[in-house]
């Protein structure tokens, strides 16, 4: 029996490209398959390759699974403060996470710019630990290389950041 080198639960951004700017006729679509931008690509196949669940943090939903359907499109982001009058609001973000009732034992890793830190802790009132493995990365491309590099080697992110 190998050790898994996996961790139970991963949050990834979503992104600003999504499939209806190529697609716009194709309706609802799962949450999985809605953010078409190369960071976002690479943070999912980063989550699937070494985490057993990953949730999309989107400016609009909030939390969303996986197989949480999108009906349409939409363009508002986060900002450095976290939410904005476009956005999904705190307090839902707060309900959402109670609805989701993740164990706050162990520092789950958020693939994501430093804007999410404060959001992630306000969101959780500072009970839930997490960690930014991409954090120090000078950029989005090297975010995106780390990224690239951790799946092509199996190796994962130094998630104590």
């Amino acid at each position: 029996m190998g050790i898994s080198n996996k961790t139970n639960l991963i949050i990834i951004a979503s992104g600003k490209p999504k499939i209806w700017d190529k697609l716009p006729d194709i309706g609802p679509v799962k949450a999985s398959e809605v953010y078409t931008g190369t960071f976002h690509r690479l943070s999912k196949a980063y989550a699937e390759q070494f985490a057993d669940n990953y949730l999309i943090l989107s400016p609009k939903y909030g939390f969303l699974r996986p197989d949480d359907i999108v009906a349409k499109t939409y363009d508002v982001r986060f900002t450095m403060k976290g939410v904005g009058e476009d956005t999904i609001q705190l307090d839902e973000l707060k309900e959402q996470w109670k609805q989701l009732q993740i164990n706050p034992s162990e520092p789950i890793p958020m693939l994501g710019g430093k804007k999410f830190r404060g959001l992630l802790m306000s969101i959780t009132d500072g009970k839930q630990p997490f960690s930014f493995p991409l954090e120090g990365a000078t950029g989005i491309g090297i975010m995106q290389q780390e990224l690239k590099q951790a799946v092509a080697t199996n190796v994962p992110l130094n998630c104590a950041k």
